[in-house]
């Protein structure tokens, strides 16, 4: 048994709030100060890192990647400030992570859709059946009970059900994360790319080319989806999307 003079059934009697004080206008630049320069700092870091190809990098990016999708009140200022860096810096693109390999074609993709700008037109294939546990966006991790920002659907499978792709085109990349467990990269053409995460049995190689609808891979057991399922992700013009937001149908149970 507890000793002491608080316990848990007596905690509010001795309760006292402490009186709130607005921060100082001198408060409010410090801070602000002290916000620039992590800022800065990260900047520096991810600058740095994009140089280096030494194992440590690797694990310093992962760990950057937790600051970034951590939320922190200045979160989102970061990440603005480091994503127009690596602009500046022509750095290649990310995907949750991952490099999507430019082409020569992608300065002669821009231009088109400069002067067309348009989205994904094709009707955008359910890649797994199954019921949706976790939406895009701010939400709580199931592994950790953090608020974080979630870049896709987590719709639970049973293990070794198809996965297939949602639309056609070309396979860039075949690999494993430490979360998201398997995972297959698609590329669609003028910034589009599809990612399927928490996947076995994979039946498709880097430069292979997919029609949408075609089985890729199946259900495993191992990922961020609790009991098994699919990570899925959207980007079209190299921006996150909701990937509800494109299924021909904006329903939580997929059939």
């Amino acid at each position: 048994m507890r000793s002491g003079k608080y316990q848990p059934e007596n905690w509010w009697p001795n309760y006292s709030a402490t009186p709130r004080r607005w921060p100082s206008k001198k408060q409010k630049i410090k801070r602000t100060f002290r916000r620039l320069l992590i800022v800065l700092v990260i900047l520096a870091v991810v600058l740095f890192l994009r140089q280096t190809s030494h194992p440590l990098g690797q694990q310093a990016r992962e760990g950057l990647r937790y600051i970034l999708t951590t939320e922190w009140n200045f979160q989102p200022v970061v990440q603005k400030v480091v994503e127009i860096g690596l602009r500046m810096v022509n750095v290649d693109h990310q995907f949750y992570g991952w490099v999507i390999p430019k082409t020569p074609k992608d300065n002669e993709v821009k231009a088109k859709e400069a002067m067309n700008p348009k989205v994904l037109t094709a009707p955008i294939i359910v890649p797994v059946s199954g019921k949706v546990v976790r939406g895009f966006g701010w939400s709580l991790d199931p592994l950790d009970n953090l608020k974080r920002f979630h870049h896709g659907l987590d719709i639970a499978a049973s293990p070794g059900a198809p996965v297939r792709a949602a639309l056609s085109g070309q396979v860039i990349k075949v690999g494993r994360d430490v979360a998201l467990g398997q995972y297959i990269l698609l590329t669609h053409g003028e910034g589009a790319c599809t990612l399927y995460a928490g996947v076995t049995e994979i039946m498709v190689a880097v430069n292979q080319e997919v029609n949408a609808g075609e089985v890729m891979a199946r259900i495993g057991e191992k990922g961020d989806v609790p009991g098994g399922g699919l990570h899925f992700e959207l980007r079209e013009k190299e921006k996150l999307i909701d990937p509800l937001t494109r299924l021909p149908f904006a329903e939580k149970e997929f059939k």
